[in-house]
């Protein structure tokens, strides 16, 4: 009679999956308590990571709306058909709008030219609908009056100097963008005078360069990213 062999069960066998399952979690477990030996159990580095984690997501996050901004506002300078005078572009801290004089005053002058005006405001609403109806909303925009080296008369009537005339240009700016629509709190207006040329208002030898000069004198509308 043919004796027949019984197949004793491992007992100590377990499932495909569940083996899979119980060495992710041994591989898991080894992996951090690794990185737990290796590293410094300062709790405050952590934080300082999860800070710095946070701070260059938002970065990036302001950086795409500034791209945005930026080109929004040189749509606003073609509409206008102003893009031989007026410039705008991205700077280290936001958006930089470069406005010769000659395109905003006469000569002597701080009344804002009539043709000017409306472009002033629509870059303020711009400004206005791209950043404060973002996530985004800390920005400080500062204006800044140029003017070049040529002193202003003891018998002008209207300024005492080229301090006076660049601060008083730069406030006007201020008012028209504060009066459709920013923030009057984000609104900074700096008068700079003649102490930041582009280039030289003389040459080497003393003489005037009259192209150079009609270049230093200009207004400079900065959107800057955060507040001072």
């Amino acid at each position: 009679m043919t004796k027949i062999k019984l197949k004793k069960e491992n007992k100590d066998v377990v499932d495909g999956w569940m083996g899979t399952y119980g060495d992710m979690i041994t591989l898991l477990m080894a992996f951090f308590v690794m990185l737990y030996s290796t590293a410094d159990p300062d709790p405050g580095k952590y934080g300082d990571l999860a800070d710095a984690m946070k701070e260059a997501f938002a970065s990036e996050k302001t950086e795409n709306e500034f791209k945005e901004l930026e080109k929004e506002l040189n749509e606003v300078i073609k509409d206008k058909d102003l893009e031989s005078q007026v410039k705008v572009e991205l700077a280290p801290n936001g958006i930089k709008i470069h406005i010769p004089g000659s395109s905003l005053y006469a000569s002597g002058s701080a009344h804002i030219m009539d043709d000017m005006t409306p472009v002033i405001e629509e870059i303020s609403r711009t400004i206005t609908q791209l950043l404060d109806e973002s996530s985004y909303k800390d920005y400080m925009i500062e204006v800044e009056g140029h003017t070049d080296d040529d002193p202003i008369s003891e018998n002008d009537p209207n300024f005492d100097s080229n301090w006076d005339l660049s601060a008083i240009r730069a406030t006007g700016i201020v008012e028209i963008l504060n009066a459709s629509g920013i923030n009057i709190n984000k609104l900074k207006p700096i008068g700079r005078g003649e102490t930041a040329p582009i280039v030289p208002n003389r040459d080497e030898e003393g003489n005037v360069i009259p192209a150079n000069r009609a270049e230093n004198r200009r207004v400079e509308i900065n959107i800057n990213k955060y507040t001072n």
